[in-house]
């Protein structure tokens, strides 16, 4: 596989720089690339950098967030029956270690990790002709290692161990060679973190304040080191990263937040990745298939009515019904969130980082720490910008607010990568209602010691690599 990984990395180097990959390409592979072979100046670096980006499919993890989870009802029409990959498996409960939406994750995420591993290895032998050349092979090197830790970041929320934050839990291999020989084991939780803040660590030291939101910039790595500092409960960090960001960037209110889903603004976007007509995946390709016209998914029941639908921005941003539907066999609700439009449907870019996700990383790390008056001061901003005519409210106690918080994270970012990891960093049940249920289905819960509230390292990684085991609970 890893063999496999240099041979993908060097045809995206040589689709951008086909000149001078012409003798890369007839040599037996190695895990070494000569910089000054590859990249002939630190333009050639950028559009190797760029390849990384262009392999990057959050989509995956997205999948896994929501399905399993409790925002969405599978489509009348999703039956496994010539739609393959389509997710029918992770809705059921009912995935398998290889099963397509389990092995995804994992091999996207490793095979992006080698790729920047490969440039990194390369990256200081690129020769430079100026200072502002110097300048920015530092910003693409703070960028490869911020992408570096967002993708082991995203390999443990979905493989991990132990839902809830465990220092001495098994994580996932934290991978910076590109020896093809090497069998990683898992490390600890701790060890895992350790190096993943070096990481980031380094990246802030390397990139500047003036990447676009297409690229990982200082912003992006803000958002991401909150993020880290939400699931490994460092909840004095989490406020820190956030409130740069929440001074900087303001939240989008009104017109500009649904022009976020459809491309039209950038409000209150920290971070996205680029998707085009090339994309292979595109995000809608989750909840709707474009070749047979079937709703995949549908969102769920309990999260549409968790909305004012009259007053709350987001309901008609992330969601439509269209009763036509129930003629051809489907359910009639839809997801919207990254729709597309005519002639490109599904296509949308894909929002990995907003500052409503930074105003409640902020909410709930104050109100860990008993600072309740702040927490309930960042959630009713949040609320005042969603909800048109929003008077602030009270909470009785920190359990109460605390659960206000994450059902503001289900209303604020579903399909966004969040929810299953969501649930399972506080050790809470997957619940589903009846009205979210297929027919003839009667299991609606999973809990953290049901074997399908942990996704399993893939069973051809477990096969290739004894070292890795043990695999997940259950598994």
């Amino acid at each position: 596989m890893k063999r496999f990984m240099y041979v993908e990395m060097l045809m995206v180097l040589c689709a951008l720089l086909p000149a001078s990959c012409s003798k890369q390409l007839n040599i037996e592979p190695k895990d070494q690339i000569d910089g000054s072979e590859v990249f002939k100046s630190v333009n050639d670096l950028n559009q190797g950098v760029l390849g990384v980006y262009s392999v990057w499919k959050e989509e995956y993890v997205v999948r896994v967030a929501s399905v399993v989870a409790d925002e969405c009802r599978i489509g009348l029409q999703n039956t496994g029956v010539s739609l393959t990959d389509a997710g029918q498996n992770l809705f059921r409960w009912a995935f398998t270690a290889n099963s397509s939406e389990i092995t995804g994750p994992w091999t996207n995420g490793y095979v992006v990790i080698n790729n920047v591993n490969l440039i990194l290895q390369a990256i200081d032998n690129v020769p430079v002709t100026g200072n502002s050349d110097s300048i920015q092979k530092q910003q693409l090197k703070g960028e490869l290692l911020a992408i570096r830790a967002f993708q082991h970041f995203d390999l443990y929320r979905v493989y991990a161990y132990s839902g809830m934050y465990d220092p001495s839990a098994y994580a996932v291999p934290y991978v910076t060679g590109t020896n093809i020989y090497d069998r990683p084991s898992r490390p600890s939780t701790s060890d895992f973190f350790y190096q993943l803040k070096q990481d980031l660590a380094a990246a802030e030291s390397l990139i500047g304040s003036g990447a676009t939101v297409t690229r990982m910039g200082l912003n992006a790595l803000y958002a991401l080191e909150a993020r880290v500092a939400l699931y490994t409960n460092d909840w004095a960090l989490a406020v820190d990263r956030a409130s740069r960001l929440i001074s900087a960037v303001p939240l989008a209110s009104g017109t500009d937040f649904d022009n976020i889903w459809t491309d039209a603004g950038v409000a209150e976007v920290i971070f996205k990745l680029t998707r085009t007509n090339q994309s292979s995946l595109r995000p809608g390709d989750l909840w709707y298939n474009i070749p047979y016209n079937v709703y995949l998914f549908a969102p769920s029941k309990t999260l549409m009515n968790s909305y004012d639908t009259s007053n709350d921005v987001r309901y008609h941003a992330y969601f439509a019904t269209d009763a036509s539907l129930i003629s051809s066999g489907q359910l009639p609700d839809k997801i919207i969130k990254y729709a597309g439009s005519a002639g490109a449907l599904n296509l949308n870019d894909l929002k990995v980082f907003r500052m409503g996700e930074m105003y409640l990383i902020r909410a709930e790390a104050y109100a860990r720490t008993g600072n309740l008056s702040a927490a309930t001061a960042d959630l009713n901003m949040l609320r005042s910008q969603r909800i048109a005519g929003y008077q602030p409210v009270a909470f009785s106690g920190v359990n109460d607010l605390l659960a206000a918080i994450f059902m503001e994270r289900y209303k604020e970012l579903p399909y966004e990568g969040h929810r299953l990891f969501d649930l399972k960093r506080a050790g809470m049940n997957v619940v589903r209602t009846a009205a979210d249920l297929p027919s003839g289905a009667t299991g609606n819960t999973l809990t953290p010691s049901s074997l399908y509230y942990f996704i399993p390292i893939p069973q051809a990684e477990i096969l290739a690599n004894a070292q890795i085991k043990p695999n997940n609970p259950g598994w």
